[in-house]
């Protein structure tokens, strides 16, 4: 069976018994990629943009029994607010990873200026190239933010912590997802979530980018694996919200 798997940190956790159990074949991918394989009829399965699994409901089912969730600083979906837009940005530079990670981001902001800002999906190299030149605000997700170093210039925000700040609430940045009809029985996803979890500690000396110590910290305080209820509520407020704004 072909299972779509986040080529991010975050993701480890729910994907690594995929990717030593026999019988799976891993694809390796970003969630936005992922979507459109699995849409296609390419992929048995597959950990996407939480949003995704809302916009392709008549296509897809998932799974909320396990998912990438935070509940305030999660260090990995962040925005760069460039210091000349203090206000609404005319433009945000998007990472192309994360169409769930985009979409939180017009969410807050259209909370706080009740406008939606025009986004741009842009390779994460480029936009780092952009802030050396001091050039937009930006969005990056996943691994491509937890190693993007400090710019002069920015202001930088943690949508997580962010969007906790706003609602009170925790949010889901991803789920398990795949064709309708296809039946996945849910104790699959914990048994593998079981897996990741014993494996941690390996996980977090095998991430070689960043220090042990924000490792550890990301995969066991920052990010958790099964939704709690705040995290369930955070996602339908979301939902709503991106809803009224037309995103879904």
């Amino acid at each position: 069976m072909k299972i779509g798997i986040v080529k991010h940190l975050n993701a480890r956790p729910l994907t690594l018994y995929f990717e030593r159990t026999s019988g799976y074949l891993p694809v390796y991918e970003n969630p936005s990629v992922l979507i459109e394989l699995l849409k296609r009829g390419e992929l048995d399965c597959a950990l996407v943009s939480s949003i995704e699994c809302e916009r392709n409901r008549e296509s897809l089912d998932f799974t909320k029994i396990v998912g990438v969730c935070a509940r305030d600083v999660v260090r990995s979906v962040l925005f760069f607010r460039h210091e000349s837009e203090p206000g609404l940005p005319k433009v945000v530079y998007t990472d192309k990873g994360s169409r769930s990670s985009v979409a939180l981001l017009q969410c807050l902001l259209f909370r706080e200026f009740g406008k939606l800002v025009e986004v741009i999906p842009t390779p994460a190299s480029e936009i780092s190239e952009m802030m050396k030149e001091g050039k937009g605000s930006h969005l990056l997700f996943g691994d491509h933010a937890l190693l993007q170093t400090p710019v002069p210039g920015y202001q930088v925000v943690d949508l997580a912590e962010w969007w906790n700040q706003s609602t009170g609430l925790y949010f889901c940045f991803a789920f398990w997802a795949f064709p309708k009809g296809k039946v996945w029985d849910d104790r699959l996803f914990l048994t593998a979530l079981e897996y990741g979890l014993k494996e941690l500690d390996s996980i977090i000396k095998e991430e070689k980018r960043l220090p042990i110590a924000v490792t550890d910290r990301y995969l066991k305080q920052e990010l958790h694996y099964i939704p709690e209820q705040k995290n369930l509520d955070g996602f339908d407020l979301f939902i709503k919200t991106a809803k009224e704004l037309k995103l879904v």
